[in-house]
């Protein structure tokens, strides 16, 4: 066995609505249904335009095995960024801007262009742009 590649993403949050629109607004992902809706949790997919999940978001509620031990909006320790390959470099930083949201800008960096931004949960966000 090998791994080739990361599937997705999952973050814990105390306010399902808000990250959703993050992921949306930033990321321009579209919600899908998760998995953890069966089990009765809230939840959401944020996919990307093919589909394909990228992010997994769960409702922190009370007695959830997951959120035990973590407090969504805390350090993420070990865990500093995660990082999206993206496309748009000029409309994503509009975007931001017209958002309202702190991002910061390394440009030129490793070949890159990189935009990071912190979602609601207090993760870090890093968009890598390629060519643009």
């Amino acid at each position: 066995m090998s791994a080739s590649g990361i599937d997705h993403v999952n973050i814990l949050t105390d306010d399902l609505e808000a990250t959703v629109a993050f992921y949306e607004q930033v990321l321009e992902l579209s919600r899908g249904k998760s998995p953890a809706q069966v089990r009765g949790l809230e939840g959401a997919w944020m996919l990307n335009s093919e589909g394909n999940a990228l992010v997994h978001l769960i409702g922190n509620a009370p007695g959830l095995s997951l959120g035990v031990g973590r407090t969504p909006g805390q350090s993420t320790n070990a865990v500093h960024h995660v990082a999206f390959r993206c496309s748009g470099f000029a409309q994503t930083q509009a975007r931001l801007t017209a958002l309202g949201l702190d991002f910061q800008v390394n440009d030129g960096l490793f070949g890159l262009r990189q935009i990071m931004v912190q979602d609601p949960n207090a993760v870090s966000v890093e968009m890598n742009f390629t060519g643009e």
